[in-house]
């Protein structure tokens, strides 16, 4: 004959114990990734600090009075200082549409060089690429652009180009003569 079954109230007692270790778990998680978005949260607003926004006359009343300036972040910059600011293991990982910023663990105890350059390199792309108004694109940055501004950012020339032909390799970009364009994976590295 085998072991007699646990009754059903001493089964209830154990999912109820359980439940109560799964409800504690969840709010330390909750409390932990909290933590975790405020300190990042810290890390983007000091880099923000750092690296400003680029601000342009956008010109004068007749009258000579009234003066009207634009403030745009120049997210490039703004992603080279984030990266530099974000705690070890993160990495901006994109330059959203809608002009917010990813972040992602990577696991790693340190970020990889390669995944913050690509960062800073997409955001170049981004930062250069016009559209019109129904979103085609009308014109891009040269290859030489974006290298150039990826070292004005503190990048190594031979990394940066050497992740801009990775970002090639993941059809992250495209490169032509024309210039070097988002490719469908842009969003997704």
């Amino acid at each position: 004959m085998g072991m007699p079954e646990e009754p059903a109230h001493e089964q209830m007692e154990r999912h109820a114990a359980l439940t109560d270790e799964l409800t504690a778990l969840s709010e330390e998680q909750d409390a932990v990734a909290a933590s975790v978005r405020d300190r990042l949260a810290d890390a983007i607003a000091e880099a923000t600090v750092d690296a400003g926004a680029n601000i342009g006359s956008l010109g004068q009343s007749t009258d000579g009075k009234r003066f009207r300036f634009e403030a745009r972040l120049d997210r490039a910059a703004l992603v080279a200082a984030v990266t530099e600011t974000l705690p070890d293991g993160f990495v901006v990982s994109h330059v959203n549409e809608d002009r917010t910023l990813s972040v992602d663990w990577t696991g790693d105890n340190t970020t990889p060089s390669k995944r913050e350059h690509g960062a800073i390199l997409k955001a170049i792309i981004a930062e250069e690429t016009e559209t019109d108004s129904d979103g085609f694109i009308e014109s891009v940055p040269s290859r030489d652009r974006v290298l150039a501004r990826a070292v004005e950012l503190g990048v190594d020339e031979d990394d940066a180009a050497d992740r801009l032909s990775r970002l090639a390799t993941l059809d992250v970009v495209d490169i032509t003569e024309d210039g070097v364009y988002p490719d469908e994976n842009f969003s997704r590295y």
